[in-house]
């Protein structure tokens, strides 16, 4: 479903991603793992968009999707998370994840109006799959780390992916935070099928 062959990206004497090719199946649940420093997020940007390779491509189910732009691998149903949590930290955790629903649906000119009645269910139901469903109402800014970073899966979730890729979801957490982290995550990509790429620098 997924495929690199020999990606590059070089930031001056740097080589940041220097030849990496990858193969990832339907249904695979695979970690990218080095220390901090490695080039992991710089690969992450070159297969979704927000950096051009210097050399290399990307495909997804086939097609060459090498230097597409992220909204446009967003509609081809590939998410991502971030290193550093990117959600609406004055919105509350249910709006979060109706802006992302809302967003799927193609519906974003209705933030300007009734969007706050919208996506009301298949809000809540995404935030009980994570397990944030008592915290719905609570605004994003206040929640733990670990509870953001689990918003943040909710909301990449919203645009039902085939390709998930997670960039140090478990950054910044508590070793046994990290294990039940990764455990949640692992559950929910075997029950939806998902085809899930992360990155991790710690080897345990």
């Amino acid at each position: 479903v997924f495929q690199t062959r020999d990606l590059r990206k070089h930031f001056g004497g740097v080589r940041a991603v220097d030849g990496v090719s990858i193969a990832v199946r339907q249904g695979e649940f695979r970690a990218i793992i080095g220390p901090n420093g490695a080039g992991k997020s710089t690969f992450f940007n070159l297969v979704t968009g927000l950096l051009e390779c210097d050399l290399g491509r990307v495909f997804f189910q086939g097609q060459d999707i090498t230097g597409t732009p992220p909204h446009v691998l967003y509609r081809k149903r590939i998410s991502r998370t971030f290193q550093i949590t990117s959600i609406f930290s004055d919105l509350t955790v249910q709006e979060n994840v109706q802006v992302a629903l809302l967003s799927h649906d193609r519906r974003t000119l209705d933030l300007l109006g009734r969007a706050k009645t919208m996506a009301l269910r298949r809000a809540r139901e995404l935030l009980e799959r994570v397990g944030l469903e008592a915290e719905w109402s609570r605004t994003a800014g206040v929640l733990s780390h670990g509870d953001q970073k689990r918003l943040e899966l909710a909301v990449a979730l919203a645009n039902d992916p085939r390709l998930l890729f997670l960039d140090e979801p478990t950054a910044g957490m508590a070793a046994q935070e990290r294990f039940r982290s990764i455990q949640l995550i692992h559950g929910i990509a075997k029950e939806l099928g998902l085809t899930v790429v992360f990155t991790e620098h710690d080897m345990e």
